[in-house]
């Protein structure tokens, strides 16, 4: 038998290639070059970038973030070590792609990270406060903010904690 000379053979090669080279990039976002709110450089937890994007009655909003992990082990930025906190006092849900991996801090290190998560139209009248092993960052201050007043799908961008449209 002719293993190699089989076209699905070499499709599924290339396919795993493919996958195998996937899996040893990065999920670090690069630096775009935009603008940066002003920021203590030695905090331990800042604010780099909110990007709000409406889908429908909902919002997705992705955060970028700057944070020292000074632990002795990896953090993975997942529940219940971060949390992303309403007004009310709930947590916020993490909006997870089916191939994305978690994204994650070495021990001892300061990484630029981005995380995702689920909001609902009652979630944006009031604050929300971003907690990471009980490190505290305001992400949303207290001005609500009308989700209708959005256009759907496209993403409207802040770097601090004042949401105005």
């Amino acid at each position: 038998m002719r293993l190699f000379q089989r076209f699905e053979v070499w499709l599924l090669l290339i396919a795993g290639g493919i996958a195998v080279w996937w899996s040893f990039q990065s999920d670090a976002p690069g630096d775009e070059g935009g603008p940066v709110a002003e920021m203590n450089a030695d905090a331990p937890l800042q604010l780099r970038r909110c990007t709000l994007e409406r889908d429908f009655g909902n919002a997705r909003l992705d955060l970028e973030i700057r944070y020292k992990n000074t632990s002795p082990r990896p953090l993975f930025m997942q529940p219940p070590d971060v949390r992303l906190i309403n007004a009310a006092g709930k947590d916020v849900p993490p909006f997870i792609l089916p191939l994305e991996r978690p994204a994650s801090v070495e021990a001892q290190t300061t990484s630029d990270i981005r995380l995702r998560f689920w909001l609902e139209k009652a979630d944006l009248a009031g604050p929300l406060t971003l907690e990471i092993r009980g490190q505290k960052l305001e992400v949303k201050n207290s001005t609500p903010l009308d989700l209708e007043k959005l256009e759907n799908k496209k993403p409207k961008v802040w770097t601090s904690a004042a949401w105005g449209l």
